[in-house]
């Protein structure tokens, strides 16, 4: 029987409970609400996440494919002096993520995707995932940008050929999701590294070392160029990333998780 919904939320118990006995895959939305520049909703990021999630549900057709109530905040310590952030500390965020999963877990759903859309959550996640997995409890994870890859490269006009922030790949998604959120007219390009502090990109680059961005107050909160965006290139993005999630998922699934060990139980 085909779901009447693919959100978690929208169900009724017994619905889930079908959804899990036909071996459904459990998508998790991760994201952030924070500064998208001048020019962006604050909701950016979960958007897109869940955006990607709902399209590859509904894509896979031979069995259920739920996605969870979306995780709104992340980890985003990075953009809070500029107004509209709202960040969880790491402890928070992943204690919120391990709630989630086991609850879902405990259910009977076995094959879970966190499928994230802020770049200051990718080190969380990678180190939950692992956490998780090692003690008995596999999870798959991915940012959604991943599964677009060098297909940037044909899409988007900028220097920039992926997603940096409130980007031409950003701003691109959002218009093709809800372009009465998006005022084109205080788009600005930013192409300069968000340092904390003064620095050469180049010493990094040449060094092959990493400096974290950090948006300060009065800066324009970009990197990219989103005056180049279109609903088109948006509408493209999403396209790709929810047709390669939705081809995992059904490869995901094939894989027998029920008897992971607990390599290093809590």
């Amino acid at each position: 029987m085909p779901l009447r919904s693919v959100f978690w939320q929208k169900l009724r118990r017994p619905e889930i409970a079908a959804a899990r006995d036909a071996g459904a895959v459990v998508l998790i939305p991760v994201g952030s609400t924070e500064q998208h520049g001048a020019h962006l909703p604050v909701d950016m990021d979960i958007a897109a996440a869940t955006a990607v999630c709902v399209r590859a549900a509904e894509q896979v057709t031979e069995f259920p494919v739920l996605v969870a109530p979306p995780i709104w905040s992340g980890y985003s310590p990075h953009h809070m002096e500029n107004p509209g952030t709202i960040t969880l500390r790491h402890e928070t965020f992943t204690a919120l993520l391990t709630d989630v999963v086991d609850s879902i877990m405990h259910h009977g759903f076995r094959h879970l995707i966190l499928i994230n859309g802020h770049g200051g959550n990718v080190g969380h996640l990678a180190a939950l995932a692992n956490k998780l997995t090692t003690s008995g409890r596999p999870i798959a994870q991915t940012s959604w940008w991943n599964l677009v890859g060098d297909d940037f490269r044909e899409i988007l006009e900028g220097m920039l050929k992926g997603v940096g922030h409130a980007c031409e790949a950003e701003t691109s998604c959002y218009l093709a999701l809800d372009p009465t959120g998006v005022d084109m007219n205080l788009a600005v390009q930013h192409e300069e590294a968000s340092y904390i502090v003064p620095a050469d990109e180049a010493i990094f680059r040449a060094a092959g070392m990493d400096f974290p961005a950090v948006f300060r107050a009065g800066s324009p909160g970009v990197h990219g160029d989103p005056t180049r965006a279109t609903a088109e290139k948006g509408e493209r993005i999403l396209a790709i990333a929810a047709s390669r999630l939705a081809a995992f998922i059904r490869a995901y699934r094939q894989i027998d998780l029920s008897q992971v060990p607990a390599l290093f139980p809590e």
